[in-house]
């Protein structure tokens, strides 16, 4: 007898059931920060030896049972962690690609563009015309010249051109593709000119160096130019200022006034060559001394002196309103504090009454308010010392002693 056993089974439950399989995917970014909000890109322009941080995601998790994961540069192994930092010294445009093998053999990979350039570089020293070139023909074509490289080899390189005249015009700013540059509109005479040039490469990475120079155009019937900056020890306020141009005798030949400025620029022309001198001041009553400088002229010369800094070495004056150093007890306290050198704020006044620190002072159109509260000074039968130490804008510092006059007597405290 042959028995038969047949089993039963719901073969449905066998089938694949692509639904339940969770999807695997890898990103690999780069950025040039560990901290949580850096940027992180597929693709990046760096230059050589700058640190950057690969980065790896691996879904659902890195924890899923894999055979290998690793990274390659240009198909060549590169790392084999799923973060880390590293250089790339090599120029060029690199393909740098992660790489995930799961457990059943898969091959996962994304690939970011990292590109290595090194910025252009431009000779400071050697461009056409020279620094400071005199006698430059303002009717005629002015030729510049310089030069710039790529230290790479490998990439365009552009020009940025831009020429001004002595008032900061701009005449010229221009992108070139070649090293030179012609200017066809002929230029005002005996007037100082400054242009600079900035090299890019085709990543819009700047040189580091920046060709900053100026030249001078010549004048007609070979007549010169004198022109100078002026400024003062002052790190606040403007001024007026004025230009006494004297001749060898010392007879005035020309006075001129600046606008109110920081720093005020002056031109005199045209002249002729020979020996002068000029007298720079403050156009007003000031702390400033003048400056007496004498200079020479030669032909068809513009001559452009060194920033004139006038000084203040005056201390501010800090008296009493009655010019006296004792001084009548009040609610509040009242002294001049001036200075012809600038406005002295009320952080560069410091008050103190014996040896405390008063605040709340005000200072308004020269006059020094303090407040003053101090009961043991109103009791007080003898004399008690208020300091003020001021401040100018120049670092001048003046400190001033003044004696509060009692309003007691002896007898009047120890009846009490």
């Amino acid at each position: 007898m042959i028995l038969a056993f047949v089993a039963c089974t719901d073969s449905d439950e066998y089938l694949f059931n692509e639904q339940s399989v969770q999807e695997i995917y890898v990103s690999a970014t780069v950025s040039k920060s560990f901290d949580v909000d850096a940027v992180k890109a597929k693709s990046d322009t760096v230059q050589p030896g700058d640190s950057l941080i690969f980065l790896t995601t691996v879904y659902p998790s890195k924890s899923i049972r894999n055979k290998q994961y690793y990274w390659t540069i240009d198909g060549n192994s590169f790392a084999s962690e799923y973060s880390f930092k590293k250089s790339i010294d090599i120029p060029g445009e690199h393909k740098v690609a992660f790489v995930f093998v799961d457990f059943f053999g898969d091959t996962l990979s994304d690939t970011l563009s990292i590109t290595v350039a090194s910025p252009p570089t431009i000779d400071t020293e050697h461009f056409i015309p020279a620094s400071k070139t005199q006698n430059i023909a303002a009717d005629t074509a002015v030729n510049f010249a310089w030069n710039i490289d790529d230290p790479d080899s490998l990439w365009e390189i552009y020009s940025h051109f831009i020429l001004k005249d002595n008032e900061k015009n701009v005449l010229v700013d221009t992108i070139l593709n070649q090293a030179y540059f012609t200017y066809l509109k002929g230029l005002s005479p005996l007037r100082k000119y400054t242009w600079s040039v900035t090299a890019y490469n085709e990543f819009d990475q700047k040189s580091n160096e920046v060709l900053s120079s100026s030249f001078y155009t010549n004048g007609p019937n070979k007549e010169s130019a004198l022109s100078g900056t002026i400024t003062t020890s002052n790190e606040q306020g403007a001024f007026k200022f004025k230009v006494c141009l004297l001749d060898q005798n010392l007879d005035t030949i020309k006075t001129l006034t600046t606008s109110k400025l920081r720093n005020a620029d002056f031109d005199i022309k045209p002249l002729s060559k020979g020996n002068y001198r000029i007298v720079v001041s403050v156009d007003q009553e000031s702390d400033f001394t003048a400056e007496s400088i004498p200079f020479r002229l030669g032909t068809n010369q513009v001559l452009e002196l060194d920033t004139i800094i006038l000084k203040d070495e005056i201390p501010p004056r800090i008296a009493s309103p009655w010019n006296r150093d004792t001084i009548n007890i009040a609610d509040t306290l009242r002294f001049i504090v001036e200075d012809l050198g600038g406005d002295i704020p009320t952080s560069k006044i410091h008050i103190f009454y014996e040896n405390d620190y008063l605040y709340d002072f005000k200072l308004s159109n020269d006059t020094l308010y303090v407040p003053f509260t101090k009961e043991a000074a109103v009791q007080s039968w003898t004399y008690k010392p208020i300091t003020v130490v001021a401040f100018d804008a120049s670092y001048n510092r003046n400190k001033k002693t003044f004696y509060l006059r009692p309003n007691s007597t002896l007898p009047e405290v120890f009846s009490e």
